[in-house]
């Protein structure tokens, strides 16, 4: 094979690439946090909802006692 070495130095639309991606990555930083605590706060809102309804169906079912609790 003839094929010539690859140059240490990298092409213009290499480097047109790797600008693009790191100005992507800069400004998605913000955007993937927000929608991390969005979702963190979904998570949260879904498991209080699941506890509550799941304490009523045991409760409705009789397996609670509550003997001394309402005082």
């Amino acid at each position: 094979m003839t094929a010539p070495l690859p140059s240490p130095s990298l092409s213009p639309m290499a480097g047109l690439c790797n600008a693009l991606m790191r100005l992507y990555i800069r400004r998605a930083l913000p955007l993937i946090a927000a929608q991390q605590l969005a979702l963190d706060e979904a998570r949260n809102v879904h498991h209080k909802l699941t506890a509550a309804r799941d304490f009523r169906a045991t409760k409705a079912a009789g397996y609670i006692d509550r003997t001394g609790l309402d005082a």
